[in-house]
């Protein structure tokens, strides 16, 4: 798991193919981005993430549990409901 996610990290920092020289009609060239190529990278890091979310929840999920002080779930204190006349 953690080798999926240093791969992840590595595909979004690596920009080495973002970039393509295109011939104009001109005979000029020009450097434009790969739509393709940035697409393919998002998709392999966004599927990363989500194995990653579901194969390894407790540490790659996006869920946030909160607990209470025994560490078996949330501690409500009090629930308070305030009714206001507003003709008062």
């Amino acid at each position: 798991m953690e080798a999926w996610a240093d791969e992840i990290v590595e595909i979004a920092d690596d920009g080495s193919n973002d970039w393509m020289q295109r011939r104009l009609k001109d005979g000029s060239d020009e450097t434009v981005m790969d739509h393709e190529h940035v697409s393919r990278s998002r998709l392999r890091v966004d599927t990363k993430k989500w194995l990653l979310s579901k194969l390894a929840a407790k540490t790659y999920g996006d869920k946030v549990q909160h607990t209470g002080a025994g560490g078996d779930g949330p501690v409500v204190q009090r629930i308070e409901r305030v009714i206001i006349d507003p003709k008062n």
